[in-house]
């Protein structure tokens, strides 16, 4: 722990919240840094026992502390609390240390939170992907033994200033979606029992959305009885800067940062039956939202993100296009009239990887980048999907755990999207640039 000066550790008693539960105070998980703005943090841990804990930020610079003004919590039978807090009225471009106290214990300095800068326009990196199994206890260790230290260790060693989780991020793999006790131990050992993916979590904020295997049994939709349930405990594990709208519940929200803009969407809440083609997957209140927020948005690049892969109309698995394609071409065809720029899709669910490009006729192309799997068992492309014209040669991407990163830089009117793909062990699988130019 480093030094702190004695009028932080008097502070630390000045703003506490409290469990109720009579248990040994112990912090169980976390910190997991959330969204994080140029004047605001959101910070996510678990605990138990009852106990006067603290959170709090500090500016080693200014000497500043800074409290949660907010916190919401959700807790088990058990007495296990996973908790959000806020931070409001930060420093722009300042490193704050972050501070938990659990009961009696000294106050152990966790990470650091790098608020964002307030200029219009700065070079950023994020690193991206879905499908991300850790085995429950000792079975995951045997089943997969070693296989989140190799991914998760260049991952770590990557310079990027926030991740991108498409979904499958915990997998309710053995029935943990028949309730919410079960849904809630579920995601609280993922973190709870591995030690480098907690650190993982704790070195740069996460955004999230959701698909199947974190929502409810394979290939849910909006028929899954305890989709209000899976919802409460996904937002109380997950400190995303919202979720849905107002009367709208769901995963779905936006995300501005610098000249790009990212639009989390909900692929599961509103969901159809796959065989349904005249259904959907995002449904009308969703859409208006997306719409809407598209013709809003004056970014460079605007990535609309998905849990499942969106346009590969050479597929006979899960995708927008394939399973709802009304829907899908609606949202095309609004691009297209509006004259919507910058669009590019990122997807996941397909335990392999690809980048995808679209020509449409009298407007610029879409990209869709779809990254899988992180850590769940690779799959294999189809061969009449290895035959998709589509696909970017050199991008197609089987059998390999991976994860993508993509680079935004460049002056104003001459931005760029690098696209990378990495294996496991952080090798370059591939690249490609697209220029702002393109997308217009």
């Amino acid at each position: 722990m480093r030094a702190f000066p004695c009028l932080f550790l008097f502070m630390l008693g000045m703003l506490t919240f409290q469990s109720n539960f009579a248990q040994k105070p112990k912090l169980l998980a976390g910190p997991l840094i959330g969204a994080t703005t140029a004047n605001s943090a959101r910070v996510w841990f678990a605990y138990q026992g009852k106990s006067d804990n603290v959170v709090a930020l500090f500016d080693s610079f200014s000497k500043e502390v800074k409290f949660p003004v907010y916190f919401n919590y959700l807790s088990n039978k058990k007495g296990q609390v996973a908790i959000t807090v806020d931070f409001k009225n930060l420093r722009p471009n300042t490193t704050y240390h972050l501070m938990v106290k659990i009961g009696d214990a000294a106050p152990a300095d966790k990470a650091v939170i790098h608020t964002l800068s307030e200029a219009p326009l700065q070079d950023f990196s994020f690193l991206l992907g879905s499908c991300f199994l850790i085995g429950p206890g000792k079975l995951g260790a045997a089943l997969m033994p070693g296989a989140h230290k190799r991914i998760l260790e260049p991952m770590m060693a990557e310079k990027a200033d926030f991740n991108i989780w498409m979904g499958d991020n915990t997998y309710y793999i053995f029935g943990e979606w028949k309730n919410r006790e079960r849904m809630f131990k579920r995601q609280l050992n993922t973190r709870s029992q591995n030690p480098l993916y907690n650190q993982y979590l704790a070195s740069r904020p996460n955004y999230s959305i959701w698909d199947d295997h974190d929502y409810g049994p394979n290939d849910s939709d909006s028929s899954f009885a305890l989709r209000d349930t899976a919802l409460k405990v996904y937002v109380n594990f997950w400190p995303n800067p919202s979720y849905g709208k107002e009367g709208v519940p769901g995963i779905f929200y936006n995300i501005p940062m610098y000249d790009a803009e990212f639009f989390m969407t909900d692929d599961r809440y509103y969901r159809s039956p796959d065989e349904d083609i005249k259904g959907h997957m995002l449904g009308a209140m969703q859409m208006q939202w997306l719409k809407i927020n598209l013709l809003l948005s004056d970014a460079t690049f605007k990535f609309i993100v998905l849990g499942s892969q969106g346009l590969n109309t050479q597929t006979h698995t899960e995708c927008w296009a394939h399973n709802f394609p009304d829907e899908q071409k609606e949202l095309l065809d609004f691009i297209q009239k509006n004259k919507i720029k910058g669009v590019v899709f990122l997807s996941g669910d397909r335990h392999c990887t690809h980048l995808l490009k679209m020509p449409r006729l009298g407007t610029y192309p879409l990209y869709e980048f779809m990254c899988s799997s992180v850590l769940t068992i690779p799959s294999f492309w189809f061969s009449d999907e290895l035959n998709n014209p589509q696909i970017v040669p050199g991008t197609a991407v089987e059998k390999k755990r991976n994860y993508g990163k993509i680079a935004v830089t460049g002056d104003k009117g001459n931005r760029t999207c690098l696209l990378q793909d990495f294996d496991e062990y952080g090798k370059l699988l591939w690249e490609y640039k697209i220029n702002e130019s393109e997308l217009r």
